[in-house]
């Protein structure tokens, strides 16, 4: 996409000898890449480098808008404000990255991790069934047992809930977590 302002310049310039327009094509190219970069950016968390809550809410709103039906599943880091008082934030930060290599290593296709707000993560897929994830859930679990299994400083645990959304609006959904599960 980016590169056909410096084809057309390149071509305009090909056309009518003596008329330069390859520096300004060129310029107007590079310029559409920094703003391609801008707006990955803005819907990526850089600590984790997974998605981040606006980029949710973008893709929840265009589902809806398509009426489409999906489930989620908000995950949360059990004791993390321990972690951090224990062995300070940059350990902390070190749980949050391993948490979301465990969630995304986990999904499948169509299966999408978003970093939510401080230790909270939802994961969303288009489906059908309010079972959707289960086979995630089950997969992220047996993830965080093979981790706790090595020697590491202190053990991870995830506690969720899940909602299942096919008609409504995003308030409902996010308000709807059957919650109480540990994993």
């Amino acid at each position: 996409m980016f590169l056909i302002p410096i084809l057309i310049g390149a071509g305009t310039q090909f056309a009518f000898y003596g008329l330069s327009l390859a520096w300004l094509s060129s310029a107007i190219g590079i310029v559409g890449l920094y703003m391609m970069q801008q707006n990955e950016m803005a819907f990526t968390d850089p600590l984790v480098d997974t998605y981040n809550r606006l980029y949710m809410d973008h893709i929840l709103s265009a589902w809806m808008v398509r009426n489409r039906s999906f489930v989620g599943a908000m995950l949360d880091i059990d004791r993390f404000k321990e972690i951090n008082d224990r062995y300070g934030h940059s350990e902390g930060d070190n749980a949050l990255k391993t948490v979301t290599d465990i969630l995304k290593q986990s999904r499948a296709a169509h299966e999408w991790v978003f970093r939510f707000a401080g230790d909270e993560f939802i994961v969303l897929k288009m489906t059908k069934s309010p079972d959707g994830l289960s086979d995630y859930l089950a997969e992220v679990d047996r993830r965080v047992e093979a981790r706790n299994r090595d020697r590491n400083l202190y053990p991870l645990s995830l506690s969720y809930g899940v909602s299942f959304f096919d008609s409504g609006d995003i308030d409902s959904f996010m308000k709807k977590w059957t919650t109480g599960c540990t994993r």
